[in-house]
């Protein structure tokens, strides 16, 4: 008995030291640190409009040294503005390039508020599937400092299959927005189990 327990005990060993401590699993939509597309999934990246035509609203992106998480890279600056008289939305989307979440629990992004210029606590993100599925979440309570973001990806309502996701999508609307013109920042958004 005594000889099998110290033989089992080696063979758990031996497993740890051949995998090692369980690690967290993540998947970097993108880390902004290159400072250039494309994201950490090989996806493209942009801004969208809803009224291209109305010069009253937009949405800009840019990569920004100056603010960040940590002490070297980039995070993305999103300037919007949904202060129209027209109906208004816009926001910024990434490629997912088809990527498969079906093994992880939540997304995570890290959010920051510009103080100086003003900024929104609550703005909707979406996820996307090739199967035209469109999931949404409200994200609420931002703040001027750098915020970590959770979303279950149960809580995207819309959406049921994670198999082959297309795009992730920021959203500022007229109607949601708490201030209608403002900046914020986004680092680091993952899949996280």
């Amino acid at each position: 008995m005594r000889k099998s327990m110290i033989v089992l005990v080696a063979i758990c060993i031996l497993l740890f030291m051949a995998t090692g401590p369980a690690q967290a699993k993540e998947a970097y939509v993108d880390d902004y640190n290159t400072g250039d597309k494309p994201n950490s999934m090989g996806g493209d990246l942009g801004v969208f409009d809803y009224m291209p035509n109305d010069f009253s609203q937009s949405c800009l992106v840019a990569y920004d040294s100056d603010v960040k998480r940590g002490d070297s890279g980039f995070s993305m600056r999103l300037e919007y503005d949904v202060d129209s008289l027209n109906p208004a939305f816009n926001g910024f989307w990434t490629r997912l390039n088809g990527f498969n979440a079906k093994g992880y629990n939540k997304i995570v992004l890290w959010i920051k508020g510009d103080t100086n210029k003003g900024y929104t606590t609550t703005f909707k993100v979406e996820l996307k599937n090739d199967r035209g599925e469109k999931g949404d979440y409200y994200v609420k309570g931002i703040t001027g400092d750098w915020t970590k973001v959770e979303i279950p990806l149960n809580r995207f309502d819309g959406i049921t299959d994670l198999s082959c996701l297309l795009e992730f999508v920021i959203v500022f609307e007229d109607d949601s927005a708490t201030t209608k013109e403002g900046t914020i920042w986004i680092d680091d958004i993952y899949f996280s189990d």
